[in-house]
């Protein structure tokens, strides 16, 4: 099980050639817990890839409340695609 967790992990293959990446987790997630926000935000560090993790406080899963807290996110990514 730990080989096929391992194989399915974007972790795994994450590498400097990857593009910007952004991570938006509501820190009151009941469906994925905030910890594999985190897990991914170590390895794309570890491996040197450019990225963000914005933690938005008080959001859910696929909250639609995120609102200043995602926008601030967004232009983040849209500063990286755009330059």
């Amino acid at each position: 099980m730990e080989a096929l967790a391992k194989h399915i992990s974007p972790i795994t293959y994450a590498n400097p050639k990857y593009p910007p990446t952004l991570i938006v987790h509501g820190d009151d997630d009941k469906v994925v817990p905030l910890q594999q926000a985190q897990a991914m935000d170590q390895g794309l560090a570890k491996a040197g890839v450019e990225h963000r993790l914005e933690v938005i406080p008080g959001g859910g899963h696929d909250d639609k409340t995120f609102g200043p807290g995602l926008m601030k996110a967004l232009q983040w990514f849209k500063d990286k695609l755009l330059k």
